[in-house]
């Protein structure tokens, strides 16, 4: 069973499991650089398997977090950020970057995890 965190900020209420959040989390460290991905650079660069990867975006298009772009002749479906969901992130940028460093096992050595 995967652990759902719930993040009810600016009008918007978005329920988000880990991949999700590492998605947000990428996604928000390049806006507004940049506001528009593949869905294979996404999954490549948070480390997801690409059916992971694809049902996290799905979710986030029904949260109204991301939008679907169209699809490239070389890198396949892309979604890019709405204007409104650029704004809920940078509201919740301290959210998604805590909730993403407590999810990312690897940044912490075995001395400091805690084992049940």
């Amino acid at each position: 069973m995967e652990t759902i965190y719930t993040i009810d900020a600016g009008g918007m209420t978005a329920k988000l499991n880990k991949s999700e959040i590492d998605i947000l989390h990428f996604i928000d460290s390049w806006l507004p650089t940049l506001t528009d991905w593949s869905v294979e650079e996404l999954s490549h660069k948070c480390r997801l398997f690409r059916s992971d990867a694809d049902d996290a975006i799905d979710m986030l298009i029904l949260h109204g977090l991301l939008d679907n772009a169209g699809t490239c002749p070389t890198m396949g479906r892309r979604v890019c950020v709405p204007e409104l969901a650029a704004v809920w992130m940078r509201e919740n940028n301290e959210t998604i970057n805590s909730l993403h460093v407590m999810n990312d096992c690897d940044l912490f050595t075995l001395e400091e995890t805690a084992t049940a």
